[in-house]
């Protein structure tokens, strides 16, 4: 049993599992298009969060992700696109609540640091303003917000993405999940927290953590799948890491074995 924002994809058809862009707009539009050359019907697509990011233009990269998702439903209107979260998604989400955090100029330099100020950028904010309201207080950085939030609404299908991003998507056997940076192996699917997104652990490490899992409720796991993360080479073990120096798209069968890997 998952929660409503664990994606279950049908049944039949290729897993394409999109790889973190972290904003890199160009290396998403060559891989787009080499995705929509390969889409069959039947075919399915999981983006693995960090869609936003300092690579690049990460407004461009969401208007390329929204063109990308039209295109492929219209070649196949039933045809399963899930977007996830990532950490980059999820520090936007807290920067328009800003307001409310204990220490909003601590929070907003740790989140700068991680690579937001590109986002900021984006959608016109100055994040010196930003460092300016939080020392004003609850009131201007509420206004310095409103005013990041209305220029996201005026990009037309932001805003709708990233309010509907699924926290991790599921096989339609079980066998095979995906999220932007891995699992806590010691707690069940219905209780990761933030766990999707704020996983550290190399690919080692988190193949040893599940294969001691039972007690979580991970033993018919396997195969794990994740945008990015301090990942190794082989593409063969429990976990995968799509994008590691640079992004990239993988296609899978519906256990979860690679078909094809395709660098930007």
């Amino acid at each position: 049993m998952t929660g409503p924002t664990i994606a279950r994809l049908s049944d039949g058809g290729r897993i394409w599992a999109l790889g973190a862009q972290q904003g890199n707009d160009r290396a998403l539009a060559v891989l787009a298009s080499r995705l929509l050359q390969r889409w069959q019907r039947g075919d399915k697509l999981v983006v693995l969060g960090n869609m936003l990011g300092s690579a690049g233009d990460p407004g461009r990269t969401l208007d390329l992700m929204l063109l990308l998702r039209r295109r492929l439903m219209a070649a196949n209107l039933a045809c399963d696109v899930f977007f996830l979260r990532g950490a980059q998604e999820e520090m936007w989400h807290k920067l328009l609540g800003l307001q409310f955090a204990m220490s909003p100029l601590s929070v907003l330099d740790w989140m700068l640091a991680r690579g937001l100020a590109a986002t900021v950028a984006a959608y016109g904010g100055n994040v010196e303003d930003g460092r300016i309201a939080c020392r004003g207080g609850a009131t201007a950085i509420a206004r310095w917000t409103v005013g990041l939030r209305e220029a996201q609404t005026a990009r037309p299908g932001h805003a709708e993405l990233l309010n509907s991003l699924a926290r991790a998507a599921l096989s339609a056997n079980g066998a095979m999940l995906l999220s932007a940076a891995g699992v806590d192996a010691t707690r069940p699917i219905d209780d990761q927290a933030d766990a999707f997104w704020w996983n550290g652990q190399s690919d080692s490490a988190l193949d040893a953590a599940l294969a001691r899992g039972a007690d979580a409720g991970w033993t018919g796991l396997t195969r794990l799948v994740r945008g990015a993360g301090p990942g190794e080479a082989a593409d063969d073990g429990r976990v995968l890491t799509v994008t590691r120096e640079a992004p990239a798209l993988v296609a899978l069968d519906g256990s979860g074995a690679l078909l094809e890997r395709i660098e930007s």
